[in-house]
């Protein structure tokens, strides 16, 4: 199927032309377990527009719209009556708008061209001919939801659900472990349940990410955790039927639900296409069955302690290592800084859902190791970006001695010590910002002070000739206002901390860490280095008023 034309993915047309071709249809849409039954597919899910007015149009009374004119008309096409009722219904709220003077809904319906398009492509979707079951519908709409919750940039490859961690034979064992206690007994994801402190959060705390397999984590979620699980099935708590056959029902849900995935993944993945053809859907539906005995693993009642330690543990190095993966990937290439700070904000927000997922579950190992030290960040390696600029530094230091009270305005106020990596610029910079204004030009003065400052914290002995060549270069050299080179600096540091950050967590995230070590100290280095991408930021406030700075005599 070519769906150029259409502008939309498979999985949402499919959706679409199920409702449009059998009202019924719409039930396999509704969550019936809620207290307030509600649609788990919602109009947002829809990465198309024009999908997203025709959805909308049939929930709220296109549905009706269609039932009646197919009643008026009985001899006309029922497609082409079909995709009248529907666009009467989509346009309704534009005319609506366009009556109260709304300019661009009167803009929208005199797009003629628009409408015949949408009118043209409802009808072919309305036919019955259309490559689509709908007694399937809940399928297509779950992929469409899915889709919308993990893009893909490959067409009708909706979403990946694993990061795919090297996986043996054991490891695949243990996860089976866990969905087949829940598959005998449903009532056992109570133990999985936890309230998040995000009302969008899961609110369960083992995610299909934590799986190893991406095939176990797709059965996780189609089971537990995604849009219209197996679990919630009626049958899955029916109270006439024995624990085979709950189980049997909801596997049958699951590989239905995995047989669909790979359906609208074929197009542009070869291992989906394979599986496919392979008919694997059947065999994994025998390694479920197997593992929903009770027999299968020592104990199905500990799933919960089972999944923590074979689960969710083993994946949090992986994940920690991933969020590193993005700062340097994403933030550290970008010429926007404020890219790193969103990066490193977000990663500190990951990391505090993840550390508030392990502290809910049901932990066998008390407590955690508090002496652990924080992996040192690497030198870079050999091609990788030193994030430096020495001739800048020397710069803007001899301005800064030519004219001290640079530092009181402008980008210049934002400089610190660590925004120049040689020692010697660092203890100058230091010197000017500790003497009054007349003796930070005094290059004797200046140099004397640098040295007492770096002795009385610890360091090594400054290079006099650095010194020197600065103190030289400041009496005979004409050069640019510092704060001219001062944003350069700071952004220099932006960058090389955040680097330093990403190379510290990866490096602690192949250590044998206890996971909440590993979490609290990579949220410390993605900390540090948030605070200086938002010293960053600082730059742009205006300096104090000397008025708000003077203080007020009193008698």
């Amino acid at each position: 199927m070519n769906n150029d034309q259409y502008g939309a993915p498979q999985h949402e047309l499919n959706v679409l032309s199920s409702l449009l071709r059998d009202r019924s249809a719409v039930n396999q849409l509704v969550d019936w377990n809620r207290p307030d039954p509600q649609y788990w597919l919602t109009p947002d899910h829809f990465q198309t527009a024009w999908l997203q007015d025709a959805y909308r149009a049939l929930l709220s009374g296109g549905l009706d719209a269609i039932e009646q004119r197919l009643r008026a008309y009985p001899n006309a096409d029922p497609a082409t009556v079909t995709a009248d009722a529907v666009m009467a219904t989509m346009a309704m709220p534009y005319q609506q708008r366009a009556a109260a003077g709304d300019p661009s809904a009167q803009a929208a319906l005199n797009d003629s061209a628009y409408w015949a398009a949408v009118h043209n492509a409802v009808r072919q979707l309305a036919q019955p001919s259309w490559p689509a079951t709908t007694q399937y519908a809940r399928h297509d709409a779950y992929v469409t939801v899915r889709a919308a919750q993990h893009p893909s940039t490959v067409t009708d490859v909706p979403f990946a659900l694993s990061r795919g961690r090297a996986t043996d034979n054991d490891v695949l064992v243990q996860e089976l472990a866990v969905i087949g206690a829940v598959l005998n007994n449903p009532a056992r994801v109570q133990q999985f349940r936890y309230a998040p402190s995000s009302p969008d959060a899961s609110p369960y705390w083992l995610q299909p990410q934590d799986f190893a397999d991406p095939m176990t984590a797709e059965i996780w979620d189609a089971l537990v955790t995604g849009p219209d699980p197996a679990i919630a099935l009626p049958a899955a708590t029916g109270p006439s039927l024995t624990p085979q056959q709950r189980a049997t029902v909801m596997i049958q849900h699951i590989t239905l639900r995995l047989g669909h995935n790979d359906y609208h993944r074929s197009t542009g993945d070869e291992g989906a296409k394979a599986r496919r053809e392979a008919n694997a859907h059947q065999v994994i539906a025998t390694y479920l069955a197997r593992a929903s005995a009770p027999d299968y693993s020592p104990n199905p009642d500990n799933a919960a302690q089972y999944a923590v330690s074979f689960i969710l543990e083993p994946s949090i190095p992986a994940a920690v290592e991933n969020l590193a993966g993005r700062v340097r990937d994403h933030g550290l290439s970008d010429t926007s800084l404020g890219q790193i700070a969103l990066e490193l904000s977000t990663n500190e927000y990951a990391l505090d859902q993840l550390a508030e997922r392990l502290d809910a579950a049901p932990r066998t190992l008390a407590g955690y190791s508090q002496e652990q030290d924080t992996a040192p960040a690497a030198e870079p390696s050999q091609g990788q970006p030193s994030y430096t600029s020495r001739p800048t530094e020397r710069r803007v230091l001899i301005s800064l001695m030519q004219d001290p009270s640079q530092l009181r305005s402008g980008p210049t106020r934002s400089l610190a010590a660590q925004d120049f990596t040689q020692p010697e610029h660092a203890y100058i910079f230091k010197a000017i910002q500790s003497l009054p204004l007349h003796a930070a030009q005094d290059p004797w003065l200046l140099t004397h002070r640098a040295n007492q400052l770096a002795h009385y914290e610890g360091a090594p002995a400054l290079k006099s000739q650095e010194l020197n060549n600065i103190a030289l270069a400041a009496r005979t050299l004409t050069v640019a206002p510092a704060a001219e080179a001062a944003g350069h600096l700071v952004t220099m540091t932006v960058r090389r901390t955040a680097r330093a950050a990403s190379t510290a967590v990866e490096a602690a995230a192949r250590e044998t860490l206890d996971p909440r070590a590993l979490i609290d100290q990579s949220r410390q280095q993605f900390q540090q280095a948030t605070r200086e991408a938002l010293r960053y930021h600082e730059q742009s406030v205006p300096g104090p008023s000397p008025y708000s700075t003077r203080q007020a005599n009193v008698a």
